[in-house]
């Protein structure tokens, strides 16, 4: 096909662009997989993280009650 004047391999042109999307998208689902994989470990250490944060808070109170206590003991 003569575009301008200058012969273009028109299905020589989108057999390489079909070839270049193709290997893009295997790329971008290698990314997303990646990316899944990243988020479902932070997802976890954020859950391990919040039942750290509860013990703690439940031992403070438990300290913050035997003070009380040995308060009243006095």
């Amino acid at each position: 096909m003569f575009i301008f004047g200058i012969d273009v391999p028109i299905l020589e042109l989108l057999v390489l662009f079909s070839v270049v999307v193709v290997i893009y998208l295997f790329i971008l689902e290698f990314e997303f997989r990646q990316l899944r994989t990243i988020t479902r470990k932070f997802d976890e250490e954020e859950i391990q993280l919040g039942r750290a944060m509860r013990e703690l808070k439940d031992e403070v109170s438990g300290l913050k009650d035997v003070m009380a206590a040995k308060k009243m003991g006095k």
